[in-house]
């Protein structure tokens, strides 16, 4: 579609700190032979702010690989999830949103410039207005520790605990059923799997 032939109006439905829901209206036209015949597209629309998860990983002193997700407590499925470290972008470059929120979540401190960006795409886009963004960054064994607790909860409203785990074990895993992960963390892991060389890239 062509940016100067349609137009957008909002209606706001209901709006809070960071979700805001509009009855979206879309105009645009549409070249059928030698008319143009205006069409109208009209849709719920919930606005997100960005949003971004990084993935650590290191070799163990065993030479195995491993990755570092967190664990939490989300409302919104009910459930404890393991995921990795991640949140909102605030408006922030991607790489020093997502070191930021590596260290809020999981108290590990890298580089921005030493997260490699590998996912930048829409989330349901029929739905929502977002974008999620992806990075995986190496670190050493000793930056973590297996179940150590991080993040704040008196600011974020959250508490996260730091899990460490085999990257093969929990690919298989993930492939028999055994563990429920989100759509961006199963990215990721198949990211660093083509990094370390244990998943080849077929495309």
């Amino acid at each position: 579609m062509d940016a100067k032939n349609y137009s957008i109006q909002d209606e706001a439905v209901s709006k809070t700190k960071y979700v805001t829901h509009v009855q979206r209206r879309v105009i645009f036209f549409k070249k059928r032979g030698a008319k143009i015949k205006p069409i109208e597209i009209n849709s719920n629309v919930i606005i997100l702010s960005g949003g971004g998860l990084v993935l650590p990983y290191f070799r163990n002193n065993r030479d195995k690989w491993n990755i570092v997700l967190v664990s939490q407590f989300r409302p919104a499925v009910k459930a404890m999830t393991v995921e990795a470290p991640g949140g909102r972008l605030d408006l922030e470059a991607p790489d020093i949103a997502l070191s930021r929120e590596l260290l809020e979540e999981a108290g590990i401190k890298v580089k921005p410039q030493s997260i490699k960006i590998v996912v930048n795409e829409y989330t349901h886009p029929s739905i929502l207005s977002t974008i999620n963004i992806g990075g995986i960054v190496e670190i050493k064994e000793g930056m973590v520790k297996n179940k150590k607790m991080a993040g704040n909860g008196s600011c974020e409203n959250e508490w996260t605990q730091v899990e460490i785990f085999d990257l093969v074990e929990i690919m298989k895993k993930r492939d028999a059923k055994l563990i429920m992960l989100d759509l961006m963390t199963s990215r990721l892991i198949d990211e660093v799997a083509k990094t370390v060389g244990l998943l080849v890239k077929k495309y």
